[in-house]
């Protein structure tokens, strides 16, 4: 387990006090920094030996690179993947080749702000000759801090379409709390990401038909549906996903993990299981609309309820 850095005081909030974890880079070198730098070497080796068996797509290759960031300023505070292997790298036996998944899922270590980070990779080729394919990469915080959690989605369901899903998923409701929206979305001005992507003409809004998920975004999000039209349009598409929706993703994933990912709010042990608590049903009802009605859709049942289960898990906590 990596030694943590010691938090340091840097400014108050509305009258709590707002502590910040000096930045992993800074760890002490030693023994323990050492061993995390080697954990971190074989997850991402087995991350991308896990990615390349799956169709090559610019979206996957830019989410491979956030992940490799987030983990590279994250790894002190992340202790090692403890996900079975038939759910890091899996396949569904009944059509091989054609169904691929991989989920890694690490908890933050004892003392950090991080509840755990969530990577999943699913690719499913079509009776049809198309195929769908699924990148997530989630970051968690705990109840030591209020701040955004980190979600990215990008689903591709043909050669030129992809649905994205991006935003510091915020964790207060912000009509009550205008400071909030002030701190972590309007003196960040992450909006601008936003409008950037959504000034693109294949861009359209994406409506979820979930009531439920529609109200959780902030107002910054990334919630959008990219159409770059019929055959020969792949080269629109993955234009787009290397040059305007990297950039913001990258602005974004650092935004989080200056401002966010080593905050520690000072809160009344009340508000602190209160904002917990909201989490905890917010990433339930996330698993129970998401992955538990759409995997069976892609992977047989056994395979299926194997890794919903072990996303479950990251989720609930231990």
């Amino acid at each position: 387990m990596a030694t943590l850095p010691a938090p340091c005081i840097i400014n108050s909030h509305q009258g709590r006090r707002c502590r910040r974890f000096s930045s992993p880079a800074a760890t002490p070198h030693g023994h323990s920094t050492h061993l995390r730098r080697k954990v971190c070497a074989a997850t991402a080796s087995r991350r991308e030996a896990a990615v390349a068996r799956m169709p090559r797509l610019a979206h996957r290759e830019v989410m491979l690179e956030l992940a490799h960031q987030m983990e590279a300023r994250l790894g002190p505070w992340l202790l090692p993947s403890e996900v079975p292997a038939d759910v890091a790298c899996f396949g569904d036996a009944a059509v091989p080749g054609a169904a691929l998944g991989s989920v890694d899922v690490h908890r933050g270590a004892p003392g950090s702000s991080i509840d755990f980070m969530l990577e999943a990779w699913f690719h499913r080729a079509l009776p049809t000759g198309g195929a769908i394919d699924i990148t997530s990469l989630v970051v968690f915080l705990n109840g030591t801090t209020d701040a955004p959690h980190f979600l990215m989605e990008l689903i591709q369901g043909g050669p030129s379409s992809l649905v994205v899903l991006l935003d510091l998923f915020p964790r207060r409701d912000l009509p009550v709390h205008p400071d909030y929206i002030d701190k972590y979305y309007g003196a960040t001005s992450v909006d601008a990401h936003r409008i950037n992507i959504e000034k693109i003409p294949q861009v359209r809004p994406y409506v979820s038909p979930s009531l439920l998920v529609r109200s959780l975004w902030s107002p910054t999000a990334v919630v959008v549906d990219i159409q770059c039209g019929e055959q020969g349009k792949e080269a629109a598409l993955e234009e787009i996903v290397r040059g305007q929706l990297a950039h913001s993703a990258a602005e974004l994933l650092h935004v989080w993990l200056n401002k966010c990912a080593g905050s520690v709010e000072e809160m009344e042990e009340t508000e602190k299981e209160i904002l917990v608590a909201r989490d905890k049903m917010i990433s339930t009802t996330s698993v129970k609309l998401n992955l538990s009605a759409n995997l069976p859709k892609i992977f047989d049942k056994h395979v299926s309820d194997r890794v919903v289960a072990e996303i479950d898990k990251a989720f609930r906590g231990p």
